[in-house]
């Protein structure tokens, strides 16, 4: 007798539950205040989630900085054979699962170190004898010959003077995506990277001898100093497309800071994506024009 007034009183309850419930979806303003906190409690663990997996990563690196996670265990060498699109984009690049890169920086977790002697540039501001530009297929990038000296990097720390190579633009069809890195969840429209490497030539086997220095551009004034570059973009359309331009200092695209720059030990963001890089970010964002990146790049 007992469960059969508890059934009847459970069965009341939940007829006039949904009664009230059904009453109140015929008018319009319930349902969408309905939405919005269902939108709401969605949202707040969909944040929730992401935080946990920050801190977790955060624990676990050394730098307090969040990378990108990977989405294979094994590191391989795919050679020049991928892209950027669904079948051989970077969802099916075989990379390590820790210190990779790009990785996501977020301040909060940031450690600050001072350094015993400023970054050093040397020979940025040498007019090179040519230098060439390239469309490789998944960018462009520039190297610079010279008839004297080759523009080096040392100090900030590092235990050995490193060699500039070449400069590659990372940008996307996006301009709110273009950057690889990003800065507090945020990405940039363009993302320059300078490599580097030790010894004299610059000529090395090891990705543990590599430094990338990156900077960002968003939309703003101007930048003249991009114009040597960008003029001759539409000439390059066509992968392994190479030319050479009116020769200008590095210095044009590389903005010499001293301190106050994000460092992390990383890996190259391509295939083979060998891990051992070292990455200098300079965080001050510098200015590119819209109509540039947009008619130039895309």
């Amino acid at each position: 007798m007992v469960e059969c007034s508890l059934c009847s009183l459970m069965s009341f309850f939940g007829s006039s539950f949904y009664n009230v419930v059904s009453t109140a979806l015929e008018y319009p303003i319930v349902v969408f205040l309905l939405s919005l906190a269902i939108a709401a409690i969605i949202i707040s663990n969909v944040q929730t989630a992401r935080m946990i997996f920050d801190f977790g990563n955060a624990a676990k690196n050394n730098f307090n900085i969040t990378p990108r996670p990977s989405n294979s265990s094994s590191l391989g060498n795919l050679g020049s054979n991928f892209d950027y699109g669904a079948d051989r984009g970077p969802h099916t690049w075989r990379c390590s699962e820790s210190n990779q890169s790009p990785i996501n920086i977020i301040d909060e977790y940031v450690q600050k170190f001072p350094i015993r002697e400023l970054l050093t540039w040397n020979h940025y501001d040498d007019l090179p004898a040519a230098v060439v530009i390239e469309n490789n297929g998944h960018t462009v990038v520039l190297r610079a010959c010279f008839s004297g000296n080759t523009p080096t990097l040392n100090g900030a720390d590092l235990l050995a003077s490193y060699t500039f190579v070449e400069l590659c633009f990372r940008w996307s069809a996006l301009n709110s995506e273009g950057s690889e890195h990003m800065v507090n969840y945020r990405k940039f429209p363009l993302e320059l990277q300078a490599m580097h490497r030790t010894g004299p030539s610059g000529d090395c086997t090891s990705s543990y001898d590599i430094l990338i220095v990156a900077y960002f551009f968003e939309i703003s004034a101007s930048n003249l100093y991009l114009d040597p570059v960008v003029q001759h973009l539409h000439r390059i359309q066509r992968p392994g497309a190479k030319i050479e331009i009116q020769p200008f200092p590095l210095t044009y695209l590389c903005h010499q800071f001293r301190t106050g720059f994000y460092s992390y030990g990383g890996s190259l963001t391509e295939p083979p994506c060998y891990q051992g890089a070292e990455w200098f970010i300079f965080p001050e964002p510098l200015a590119i024009n819209s109509s540039c990146l947009l008619t130039q790049l895309h």
